[in-house]
């Protein structure tokens, strides 16, 4: 009597968690890692990546193999120029709400490859040059809003989510030498449901 038992809980405790990994919707929250390299179209000017930082949060709306993910990000990007063996910091503060359409390669109830692509509206909130760039070369001004687009892979194992992808400009940053960003996300987030 006592097996019969534990196998009808545990049976309930499985369906009950299956149930909700297979949700048509899931919220969640995610940070990662941001890679720019800014684009110039000035020669003798090399363009240099470096690390940022990225707070957001996502919906997932599933559609069997098929998911629409719209995303609202908190960007901080970082890129140098190296001008005449000078370095000089870029840095931008960005509001991003990229909406991406996805598709499960794999879909198995605790786990999941992902591939997504998608337009990233991306909204200016700061920009800075470093001071010595400014006294040199003038203060470039950021554009307040861009179009960004990106492609990316993604894996969920039960609520953790991991998403690589690459980000590149549709339009330019910049109305003076910036041109396109090209950026590397790699994202850590967690399905609250």
């Amino acid at each position: 009597m006592k097996k019969i038992f534990l196998a009808a809980v545990i049976c309930m405790f499985s369906s009950a968690l299956f149930a909700q990994l297979s949700s048509p919707v899931n919220f969640g929250l995610h940070a990662g890692l941001v890679s720019t390299k800014a684009d110039t179209d000035m020669s003798g000017i090399k363009e240099k990546a470096d690390n940022g930082m990225m707070l957001g949060a996502f919906l997932r709306i599933n559609l069997n193999k098929w998911y629409v993910q719209p995303e609202l990000n908190y960007v901080s990007r970082k890129s140098q120029l190296e001008i005449s063996g000078d370095s000089y910091d870029i840095k931008t503060k960005s509001l991003d709400i990229p909406i991406l359409l996805g598709y499960k390669i794999i879909k198995l109830p605790a786990f999941k490859l992902r591939a997504f692509a998608g337009p990233v509206a991306s909204f200016k909130i700061d920009d800075s040059f470093s001071k010595t760039f400014k006294e040199e070369y003038g203060d470039p001004s950021f554009k307040n809003a861009v179009w960004n687009a990106k492609v990316g892979a993604g894996v969920d194992v039960w609520k953790l989510t991991l998403d690589v992808d690459y980000e590149f400009g549709l339009t330019d940053v910049s109305s003076e030498f910036l041109k396109k960003n090209k950026m590397v996300n790699v994202t850590l987030g967690f399905k609250i449901f």
